[in-house]
């Protein structure tokens, strides 16, 4: 059955008031001693429970403790026995119980475990523990060899010796364990050796005041008490799981590593205050200045040689940080791309050499600059490095640099933030870019060569229909039936050339900007029902129904030409790829202030590794039969600059042999404001 703590204390206060109430000291002695056997009843039950929670030589230390703790109070009770019953000749009992008490807990405090340790830690260890005791034994000589412990002599003399000698081994085998557990988190250890530091207090008060007496003075009993408590207290904090006080465990190991410290402090101020006029006391003092000064010695050379041993790591660290960072240095200066590193605050601290060379700047120029205006030609708000410093990651943006000379430089930027461990502020931030330069110059001839050409060849791509109309139509003369049949094909390339030329152009215009919109407020529906009945006739063709789940009321902010444009192009590409006897479904819905349209088919479907390249220019899906079904391989490209001019964006989603799904979104027209105008 346990005791709470709080019922201890009620224990403890019950004594001395008891005691203080009480009209003869010898009542007041005896009713302090029985306060002491109730404080161990619930002592007695922590050390049991530390005893289950162990294991190994743990567990049998805390059983010889648990002995100990049983041990104590009996004694007690018989001292309080031969009071009341002089007569009986039971005090006899009092020595063997006590000394048996001592024995368990000096065995249990040897037979709990140290830790493998190098031979200098062993060797500091030990020097703390001959301080401690050492310094100790000294105050006790002071106090001890006093008029009344000198007129004792036999028995009753060793006996009052007896005691405070053993609680001192005990203290000093505590602390030699706790200070060889100091690193791990053993908080109980410490509150062991505070508890035998208390004893000592005790048994040395006892030896003091009643060196020819059993009973001792109410004051002795109560910091028996406290230390039969510090004891329960540590059994409590072995009982616990490991790890559960490791900031007690800490706070604990600095008052184990301050104990020398602080007991050669209460020896000095013992020998000022009381002197040394005895023999005995002086040959202590001298030995415990002769421990403390080869523990200073011992403690300097360690860290001395700590102190080489770090100067001589900081150099090899430096020199191998230098090694690298020059390393690091020169790779950066072979790369061909530019790189810039800036700092929290904004400044430019790195520059390669490729970077120095696109940006015409010298050797250190552009260090320490804010980048922004070192680098940026664009307003603030626009600046790359701005965004990157606000937490955003950039990968090909294309943007222009200011050259030191104040040139301009087209480049291609991916820019990350570095961010703080575990925060979200950037501390800074790496950019790498190149010039581009030379690829816009032959995008731009390209972009010219293409439009050139395009225009030249509508011309006699019309003069080519027209002819083959008037064949067709009979115009210049009955056909023969391979005659007619010629004719078709020759038409049917004519046709798709001239899609195919239409699709450059336009093209061409979004890739310049001549691609412009003429916005309105558009019902939806009517968008998507324009568009499957433009489609119709190429749908039933192929055998495939078009199904229209058009919204209710959706209107978008959008130019009704070019979404239908867009529209048919995405329809087209479903009924294409679609399977006859299936369908081709249109639908739309709202989602945070915009339509979604989608378009899905009941196809072969698009493989994964081509997901990411169906909106490139002249690319065609090459599974199945999906490259003998024609087209120019721009209509997706198309479809995504006209999305992407009204602001929104186009994306697939598919599995291969599952079909395909097409979806972009557009603003609706709700969310721009007063009468449907953007804000």
């Amino acid at each position: 059955m346990s005791s709470p703590p709080w019922l201890v204390v009620v224990l403890v206060l019950a004594s001395g008031v008891a005691a203080l109430v009480a009209s003869s000291s010898l009542v007041a002695a005896v009713v302090a001693q029985l306060a002491v056997v109730g404080v161990c009843v619930p002592v007695v039950v922590w050390c049991r429970r530390a005893a289950v929670a162990s294991d190994g030589r743990w567990a049998s230390g805390w059983r010889l403790l648990t002995l100990a703790a049983v041990l104590f109070p009996a004694a007690n009770l018989v001292t309080v026995v031969s009071v009341v019953l002089p007569d009986r000749g039971i005090n006899s009992l009092i020595y063997p119980l006590q000394g048996g008490a001592m024995l368990a807990v000096l065995t249990a405090l040897v037979v709990l475990p140290r830790p493998r340790r190098s031979r200098g830690l062993t060797l500091r260890t030990w020097l703390d523990v001959a301080v401690l005791v050492s310094s100790v034994a000294l105050v006790g000589a002071v106090v001890l060899m006093g008029g009344e412990l000198r007129s004792s002599a036999g028995a009753d003399l060793v006996f009052a010796l007896a005691y405070p000698t053993a609680s001192l081994a005990m203290l000093a085998v505590a602390y030699e364990l706790s200070r060889h557990h100091v690193q791990a988190d053993r908080p109980e250890l410490a509150f062991l050796t505070a508890a035998f530091a208390v004893w000592l207090v005790g048994a040395t008060a006892y030896a003091a005041l009643t060196p020819d007496a059993y009973v001792a003075p109410a004051p002795v009993s109560w910091t028996v008490g406290v230390g039969s408590l510090l004891l329960g207290l540590a059994a409590r904090v072995a009982a616990r799981p490991r790890g559960a006080g490791s900031e007690l465990g800490e706070r604990t190991a600095r008052v184990v590593l301050a104990a020398p410290e602080a007991s050669v402090v209460l020896a000095a101020l013992t020998v000022v205050l009381g002197g040394l006029p005895l023999g005995p006391q002086r040959v202590l003092a001298a030995v415990v200045a002769a421990v403390v000064i080869a523990r200073h010695l011992v403690v300097t050379s360690d860290a001395r040689r700590f102190h080489w041993r770090l100067e001589r790591e900081v150099a090899e660290r430096t020199t191998e940080l230098r090694r690298m960072t020059e390393r690091y240095v020169r790779i950066l200066d072979t790369v061909g791309d530019g790189i810039v590193s800036i700092g929290p605050s904004g400044r430019v601290i790195f520059v390669n050499a490729a970077a120095r060379r696109l940006l015409v700047a010298r050797d250190g120029e552009l260090v320490g600059r804010d980048a922004c205006e070192a680098l940026c030609t664009p307003a603030p708000h626009d600046c790359p490095f701005e965004e990157v410093g606000r937490g955003r990651v950039l990968r090909g943006v294309d943007t222009e640099l200011r050259r030191s000379d104040g040139g301009i430089v087209p480049v291609e930027l991916s820019a990350a933030p570095e961010l703080r461990d575990g925060q979200e502020l950037p501390r800074g931030a790496v950019a790498a870019f190149r010039d581009v330069s030379d690829r816009i110059a032959v995008e731009q001839v390209k972009r010219q060569f293409v439009s050139s050409v395009s225009h030249e060849l509508r011309t006699p791509l019309t003069s080519v229909r027209g002819v083959l109309e008037m064949f067709a139509d009979g115009e210049a003369g009955d056909l023969s039936p391979v005659g007619r049949s010629l004719a078709a094909n020759a038409s049917r390339g004519v046709e798709r050339l001239s899609r195919l030329v239409d699709d450059i152009i336009d093209a061409e215009k979004l890739a310049t900007g001549e691609f412009r919109m003429q916005c309105s407020r558009v019902p939806l529906p009517r968008l998507l029902r324009d568009a499957a009945a433009t489609l119709q006739p190429l749908a039933a063709g192929s055998g495939v129904s078009l199904v229209v789940e058009a919204p209710g009321s959706d209107v978008v902010w959008a130019d009704p030409d070019r979404v239908e444009q867009a529209l048919v192009n995405l329809v087209g590409n479903a009924v294409k790829f679609s399977p006859r006897g299936s369908a081709v479904t249109v639908g739309a819905s709202a989602l945070d202030g915009h339509a979604v349209v989608s378009v899905r088919d009941e196809g072969p479907g698009i493989p994964g590794d081509q997901l990411e390249h169906v909106f490139e220019r002249f690319h065609q899906v090459t599974s199945g039969d999906a490259t003998d079904r024609g087209g120019t391989g721009l209509g997706l490209t198309i479809t995504r600059a006209i999305v992407a001019q009204h602001g929104g964006r186009v994306w697939v989603e598919s599995a291969e042999g599952e079909g395909a799904t097409f979806h972009f979104t557009l603003p609706l027209a709700g969310a721009h404001g007063v009468n449907g105008r953007p804000r």
